[in-house]
């Protein structure tokens, strides 16, 4: 038979799992080569064990370092910076190491690996790690083999609750920071910016950015606004020829309005991701994402905020209303005449808030993500009106909602006031015949309850057509379904029958 294109078998791995295909490397040279790329195409250097122990060794090899494209790195090897016993001092005697060469190293390695045919007193990961006795050795290889991977295109660093950067023996952090670099994501301690955004690293062909910032161990409010203004902020504004998507968070509340003032104007930006901490004082003054805003409003195309509760004192109970007030002002006056794409998904996201930034940015949008708090029917209702009286309002929309009450007249609402829908996605909480609050909605959860409300919908929606709809694509995300594969058929088939050219998607 002659041999298939290696194109072919690229197609037929399509349809094959990640974990099967790394199993089939000894099918043929093709299969050798995907089996390759899908084992190290992403590598996580993270924990000392014999994972990566294995993994620095085989990426010495040339032929298997041109394969990593996706790197993780956070070195929670390093010893602990509250003096706590790290992993190289846990069952270790102490005993004075000289420094060794590289090549001493690997041999040591070599021999490990040989010496576990003749030994199983001790478990194989000790014996393994044996011959990285200090953190220097593994800061020493990592330098080296990281400094080897000539295709590494997204790049990820978590760098916090760890020894600073610059006092700690860990330059190989910087070694993936080269041109060909797509993507970088930083999830850092703010006193580490300066050492890993250097002046001189050379990434000139940045697209996309991921910044969140732990402020906890820059106690002073001023050397916390010099970091941002004159060392992170110029970091930034050096991807501005080719930075198209920024996210930034704050792991805490933090005063980031220093960085938003002092980022340079990025012309490509088109996709602006920013987490806003529910907890007062959120990310400062308003002021600066405003400004921030205001400066890219002829390039942002897509926006998504978010409320983020990841460190902090807790939520108290006027942290809603404080966020409401503002995510208003950080919006005021703003114009985006290009945003198409509005996301406000999170569950601590205040639907007024979400309600507001619709108001304010609904004449351009054609894609709207308003999920994470429950919505009546009544702020759906506000939602609609928003959109369908937009200057855009002729053209193909995709919308998301969720969590929502589904009654045949939610169904009837959205199809009125948004005739063009393109695509619809809808979180579904309840299914019910008839549209109810969620306070007065039966609260009855048993299965025979919510098929007997189900079975209503369904009923109720055979007797409905809507004949101008443009809906394409509906998709319903519960996990209500008593009967998973009889109530998507029988879903499916209701809405088929009542919107013309309409697909259901199964539910999640």
């Amino acid at each position: 038979m002659p041999a298939l294109p290696h194109s072919v078998w690229l197609n037929v791995a399509r349809y094959l799992p990640a974990l099967l295909l790394r199993d089939l490397y000894a099918v043929n040279h093709s299969f050798f080569e995907i089996a390759m790329d899908c084992r190290y195409r992403q590598l996580i250097f993270a924990y000392m064990d014999l994972r990566m122990v294995k993994n620095l060794v085989r990426l010495r090899d040339p032929a298997v370092a041109k394969r990593v494209q996706i790197l993780h790195v956070y070195p929670g090897f390093l010893p602990d910076p509250n003096g706590a016993p790290s992993l190289f001092d846990q069952g270790k005697p102490e005993c004075p190491v000289q420094k060794r060469s590289f090549l001493t190293l690997l041999l040591d390695i070599a021999n490990t690996f040989l010496e576990q045919r003749n030994s199983l007193s001790r478990h194989p990961k000790y014996r393994m790690m044996e011959a990285l006795r200090k953190p220097e050795d593994v800061v020493q290889i990592l330098a080296d083999v990281l400094a080897g991977l000539p295709n590494v295109s997204d790049y990820y660093v978590t760098w916090h609750g760890l020894p600073a950067i610059a006092s700690s023996p860990a330059p190989f952090v910087v070694s993936p920071l080269r041109p060909n670099l797509r993507k970088l994501s930083l999830n850092l301690s703010l006193e580490n910016v300066q050492s890993l955004l250097s002046p001189d690293s050379d990434i000139s062909r940045l697209e996309e950015f991921h910044l969140c910032i732990h402020s906890e161990s820059v106690y002073d409010e001023h050397e916390r606004s010099y970091v941002l203004q004159n060392h992170l902020a110029p970091a930034i504004s050096r991807f501005q020829s080719t930075l198209k998507t920024l996210v930034i968070s704050s792991w805490e509340p933090t005063d980031l309005s220093p960085l938003f003032q002092n980022i340079d104007c990025i012309p490509n930006l088109d996709d602006l991701s920013i987490n806003i901490p529910v907890e007062s004082c959120h990310l400062g003054d308003p002021a600066g994402l405003n400004a921030f805003l205001q400066k890219h409003q002829n390039s942002l195309r897509c926006l998504r905020l978010r409320a983020s509760q990841y460190g902090g004192q807790g939520i108290m109970p006027a942290s809603l209303t404080s966020l409401y007030d503002w995510i208003c002002k950080a919006t005021d006056s703003v114009e985006l005449p290009k945003l198409r794409a509005l996301d406000t998904a999170s569950s601590l996201f205040h639907i007024e808030a979400s309600l507001l930034c619709v108001q304010r940015f609904s004449r351009t949008l054609t894609s709207l993500s308003i999920t994470g708090v429950y919505q009546s029917y009544d702020c759906v209702a506000e939602t609609l009106t928003h959109l369908s009286n937009s200057p855009a309002g002729e053209e193909p929309l995709k919308l998301r909602l969720g969590p929502v009450l589904l009654s045949p007249q939610l169904v009837d609402l959205i199809a009125a006031r948004i005739p063009n829908l393109h695509q619809l996605e809808l979180l579904v909480r309840k299914i019910v015949p008839i549209d109810a609050d969620a306070a007065s909605s039966p609260t009855n959860n048993s299965r025979s309850s919510k098929s007997k409300q189900i079975d209503g919908f369904i009923f109720a929606m055979e007797s409905r057509r809507y004949p101008t709809w443009r809906l394409h694509q509906l998709s319903l995300v519960t996990d209500i379904l008593p009967d998973r594969d009889h109530y998507e058929a029988a879903l499916g088939k209701a809405f088929f029958g009542s919107i013309p050219h309409c697909t259901v998607l199964p539910s999640d």
